[in-house]
């Protein structure tokens, strides 16, 4: 999979039609007006603070990753901790069914990470349902993030063709973001330059 910068022109049609697809499905069971997503989609590229990263499978774009920063989201930056109040959102991760379990979210995901290194972001911040336990165990045990906030929510899901009002329990986690220049630094440190 090749991992870019999203690009209005070219991705926008195909990212909106997966990005709806996938949260059409269990358990988040969303509905979409294509007009909003464009509109919201649009809105990100004039965010200095935005990565917006799409992978790619020949012509095919097959996955997408959104994040930018935390107060944003006024709803999450309210319920971390002072130290998080800067920190990187994880927002949005999506993969078309057919690429899952392929490693697709991990490569987009350590890709927005570095990207967000890069842009001086030391923490980083997720949101999801606690019945996502394979997000929670990526960003608790293998990148170290800790729940530091439970939030209440209802959500409007469309389940066997009926719109209702679910209940859910979303978790918020936070944590160090891995420095991706660390090594670059020790080596110029020690006398050696990027380009040797």
């Amino acid at each position: 999979m090749k991992i870019q910068l999203f690009d209005l022109t070219r991705d926008l049609a195909a990212i909106r039609d997966l990005y709806a697809a996938c949260f059409a499905e269990p358990p988040w069971c969303e509905r979409f007006d294509m007009n909003e997503l464009d509109a919201w989609f649009t809105e990100m590229t004039e965010w200095p603070d935005a990565i917006f990263l799409v992978g790619t499978e020949g012509d095919r774009i097959v996955a997408g990753a959104i994040g930018f920063n935390v107060c944003r989201k006024p709803g999450i930056c309210e319920l971390i901790g002072d130290t998080d109040r800067n920190s990187f959102y994880i927002a949005e991760l999506f993969v078309d069914p057919t690429y899952r379990e392929r490693g697709a979210c991990q490569k987009l995901n350590e890709h927005m990470l570095r990207l967000a290194s890069l842009f001086g972001y030391r923490r980083g911040s997720v949101r999801t349902s606690v019945s996502q336990s394979v997000i929670q165990h990526v960003f608790i045990n293998k990148l170290g993030f800790e729940i530091v906030s439970r939030q209440d929510v209802v959500s409007t899901k469309w389940i066997d063709g009926v719109e209702q009002e679910v209940p859910d329990t979303r978790v918020i986690m936070t944590g160090t973001i891995r420095d991706y220049l660390a090594k670059q630094r020790l080596l110029e440190v020690r006398g050696f330059h990027s380009g040797h």
